[in-house]
């Protein structure tokens, strides 16, 4: 581990162990979806330790956005998501690795987006079901697990799919 790290992450302990902060710094996340809960979830992750990403998303910021998406302000509108929230998460961490998919989750990148991955946070856009749907049968086939969470109304659900439960699809009755 470098100085800037166990620095960045050292009030993490208590929280986790050593050993479970070394094993953060050694996982790969692959977040996809960066609007509302992506953006906020990378963020959140990547001030935890884990210690590289996958982050995809095909669309820029707008102005619309700026009531409940912590990329969008004035400055970032008609800007990739993929492009500022991995110039943000570098703002915290300035050597992590980040592989940016700016094209989305697509049948043909899904393998390459979880390349390599230990968890995926699903925060694709809610009515996007193709892509997710296409995003869960992949990870489930390379025996990934997958974090799902939506806001409904007002409240929320966080559900968590592994390679050995039931999948999405069964669960939703798709």
């Amino acid at each position: 581990m470098n100085t800037y790290y166990d620095t960045a992450v050292c009030r993490n302990l208590g929280l986790v162990s050593p050993d479970e902060q070394k094993k953060l710094l050694s996982s790969r996340a692959a977040v996809a979806g960066l609007g509302g809960l992506g953006g906020i979830n990378l963020l959140t992750l990547v001030r935890m330790g884990i210690g590289a990403f996958n982050i995809a998303d095909l669309d820029e910021f707008s102005a619309a956005n700026s009531n409940r998406q912590i990329g969008a302000t004035s400055s970032t509108v008609d800007r990739k998501k993929t492009e500022v929230l991995a110039e943000m998460a570098k703002d915290i961490h300035p050597s992590l690795p980040i592989n940016v998919f700016d094209e989305g989750v697509q049948p043909e990148n899904v393998y390459e987006f979880l390349k390599d991955v230990d968890v995926v946070v699903d925060s694709i856009d809610f009515f996007q079901m193709d892509a997710r749907r296409l995003l869960h049968r992949t990870a489930r086939e390379l025996k990934i697990p997958v974090v799902f969470a939506a806001p409904l109304g007002f409240s929320g659900t966080l559900h968590v799919f592994t390679p050995d439960s039931m999948s999405f699809d069964e669960y939703f009755d798709i």
